[in-house]
């Protein structure tokens, strides 16, 4: 009977990822091993190459892109939907573009569609678009948002906070998790444009 693994994929799969973003993606397999407290070949029983655990470390997914569904729109007037799915989707690419960032730097990464598919992978970009263009449309078609184009509003917004969250990781700003009221001065900046006619500019 083998011996019991010290500690399990999932957890081994996040000493590899806190690693390579650390080192780069240059790290070397030894270097996670010793962080795990594992030897290589305990590794390599589990993943076949350095590529496959580099890849496999970073094909996690953001649990807060499950909460942008659990907004209850009922609860929101759709200013205020925007401000909450903001500083959500800003807290989800936030966590993401460290990771998107060094796949891109990954040596043996090629910067086509190969490229495109990981950070979709991970960005979700599609998906969030989709769930906020639902949303949109509903209230579109009560009134309670103006006539104008909301896929293309939806995508200026996510595209907005996406550049937003990137330049605070690039600056290395630590901040907190965005709260909805910290959105709210940039969803009015974007409003503007998708209030309906004749209702109050505040």
């Amino acid at each position: 009977m083998g011996r019991p693994k010290l500690i399990d994929d999932e957890q081994l799969l996040a000493i590899a990822r806190q690693v390579f973003r650390d080192v780069g993606p240059t790290a070397k397999t030894s270097d996670v091993a010793k962080a795990a407290g594992l030897s290589e070949a305990a590794i390599f029983k589990r993943f076949k190459t350095k590529d496959a655990l580099f890849f496999a470390a970073f094909s996690q997914h953001s649990p807060i892109l499950g909460k942008l569904a659990e907004i209850d729109a009922t609860q929101h007037t759709p200013r205020t939907y925007l401000a909450a799915f903001g500083a959500r989707a800003k807290e989800h690419y936030r966590q993401v573009l460290p990771t998107i960032l060094t796949i891109a730097a990954h040596p043996k990464q090629d910067y086509g569609e190969g490229l495109l598919r990981e950070i979709h992978k991970h960005n979700r970009a599609g998906e969030m678009s989709a769930l906020l263009v639902m949303r949109l449309r509903e209230w579109h078609e009560r009134g309670a948002v103006g006539p104008r184009n909301v896929t293309h509003f939806a995508h200026i917004f996510l595209q907005a906070i996406h550049t937003k969250a990137l330049i605070e990781v690039l600056s290395g700003n630590d901040q907190s998790p965005a709260q909805p009221e910290d959105m709210q001065t940039f969803v009015d900046v974007l409003w503007h444009g998708l209030k309906p006619p004749g209702s109050p500019a505040q």
